[in-house]
């Protein structure tokens, strides 16, 4: 087991795409996936609180939490860690759609920057031992 540190909006892109694992195949109930999930919703549900509270009222403070801002997760099995790649995976694919799919020079930066850093955490977390 070892911990794990992304990026406050690397962990909202993990647990939106773990939840619409969840909702499309029944809420997962019994599943690994569920487990996991359920091992990090109270950091989830207080983070994106925090973060629809901001979006609000101060972009500045919303704009700081999404992007310099850091989740640690403790004591993440190698089995947690494939599964958070499976997931990860599956969210790159969904970037790379909007990518192929899209124009505007803000998008292009924001989901390359996006696929770019990603991509660099699941390499991460695939070589992790442990």
């Amino acid at each position: 087991m070892a911990d794990v540190t992304l990026d406050v909006w690397q962990f909202v892109r993990l647990m939106v795409g773990m939840e619409e694992t969840l909702s499309s195949h029944g809420g997962g109930r019994g599943s690994a996936l569920k487990t996991l999930y359920d091992k990090w919703e109270d950091v989830w549900v207080d983070l994106d609180a925090k973060l629809v509270d901001l979006g609000k009222s101060d972009m500045d403070a919303f704009a700081n939490l999404m992007m310099e801002q850091e989740v640690v997760l403790e004591d993440v099995t190698a089995g947690e860690r494939a599964l958070m790649v499976q997931e990860l995976e599956k969210v790159l694919r969904q970037i790379k759609a909007r990518l192929a799919k899209t124009d505007d020079p803000g998008d292009v930066e924001d989901l390359s920057f996006e696929r770019d850093e990603l991509t660099l955490v699941i390499r991460s977390l695939s070589k992790q031992k442990g």
